[in-house]
């Protein structure tokens, strides 16, 4: 839609509806699924180096449901809201949300009132999927490794409007009022605030960062008062270019999770019909962007089998250039998109990345 939706449709029923022949569509596509990851299997023995790294990152990329419709995939699935009160009544806690002012909710993974810090976290999914129970366990499993280094830490989680109910700029203004709640409504300094945030959520976190130096027209300011800058930002596979002609792109595209198609169609989706600024893809702009962004560290982790890799590694260049002393960046040999949310999917409970990321939380907090 051209507008941003109201709160009453945020907080209602989905905006656009599945039809009936999605519905029905439903079963074959199932079946076409089951096939596909039969002939991962069968064939994994003769992927040769255009495949993925493992016989299991080989199956789980054939896994990943590429034949449905985006409105399919979100009727099959549950919302990221659903998805935290199943979590929380499995792990015995009590599901805590607030309404922002859109209508958008979140959610509290953590005490924030004891917590020394508070992440504000994207979910990824191509704007068009909801967050997983993969994520609440990850950033629980940060949680408990910062507990055991003694420094306690609050995880708000950010459930936006997904695509195709609203475009940009609706979830950049509603990662906007997350933050501002946790700064305003809360009333904690930005030293004591991350941004964190996976593929889409790391485009949105980056918008955030670009938003807080270079103020959109169309989206509501960040109040960090002066002099004060956010503590970091956690980026894993950020989505920081919607080309797709980069060399790794193509030669990854049988390795990773992701495809290409579901790239251009969701980037596209996002959009809304829009160009693109630098508030959607972050490596548009030049490097003196990212000069004196608000944010103390920054770390982006990657995998070398995914098609991102080629675009953060140039975009990450452009930012240390100018951060040299407070940019990290790591690609782990093997691995592919959004490796510490999706491994654990198909049993891969470790990741480098998922390893760096705590390391360097622990290091840097």
């Amino acid at each position: 839609m051209s507008v941003p939706p109201t709160p009453a449709q945020v907080l209602g029923p989905p905006i656009h509806q599945i039809s009936f022949f999605e519905k029905l569509d439903l079963l074959p596509g199932l079946l076409s699924t089951v096939l596909s990851i039969a002939y991962a299997a069968a064939t994994a023995p003769f992927r040769g180096s255009s495949g993925a790294s493992t016989f299991n990152r080989h199956v789980s990329s054939a896994a990943a449901v590429k034949r449905f419709s985006t409105l399919q995939l979100q009727y099959i699935g549950l919302s990221f809201g659903k998805v935290y009160e199943k979590w929380a009544g499995q792990n015995n806690l009590s599901p805590e949300f607030i309404t922002l002012p859109s209508g958008a909710r979140a959610f509290w993974l953590g005490d924030y009132k004891s917590a020394k810090y508070i992440t504000v976290y994207f979910h990824g999914g191509g704007f068009s999927l909801a967050g997983e129970d993969t994520h609440l366990n990850f950033w629980n499993g940060v949680h408990e490794s910062l507990k055991a280094n003694g420094v306690p830490m609050a995880t708000l989680f950010l459930e936006y409007t997904l695509v195709p109910h609203a475009t940009y700029p609706t979830q950049v203004i509603q990662s906007v009022e997350a933050v501002n709640y946790v700064l305003k409504d809360l009333k904690r300094p930005a030293s004591d605030i991350l941004l964190a945030g996976d593929s889409a959520g790391g485009n949105l976190a980056l918008a955030i960062l670009s938003h807080i130096s270079h103020p959109a027209p169309d989206v509501p300011p960040v109040t960090i008062p002066e002099g004060q800058k956010l503590k970091a930002a956690v980026l894993i596979a950020p989505w920081v270019s919607f080309e797709l002609s980069w060399p790794r792109t193509k030669t990854n595209e049988f390795k990773d999770i992701v495809s290409c198609y579901a790239g251009d169609k969701w980037s596209k989706d996002y959009l809304g019909g829009k160009q693109s600024t630098p508030y959607t893809e972050a490596f548009i702009p030049p490097a003196d962007w990212w000069k004196d962004v608000k944010v103390e560290q920054l770390l982006a982790v990657a995998g070398s089998d995914e098609l991102l890799v080629d675009p953060i590694e140039a975009w990450f260049a452009k930012y240390k250039s100018v951060n040299p002393n407070t940019s990290t960046l790591v690609v782990a040999q093997g691995e592919i998109h959004i490796e510490p949310i999706i491994g654990p999917r198909f049993g891969r409970t470790k990741s480098e990345q998922g390893e760096a990321i705590k390391s360097w939380l622990k290091a840097k907090l």
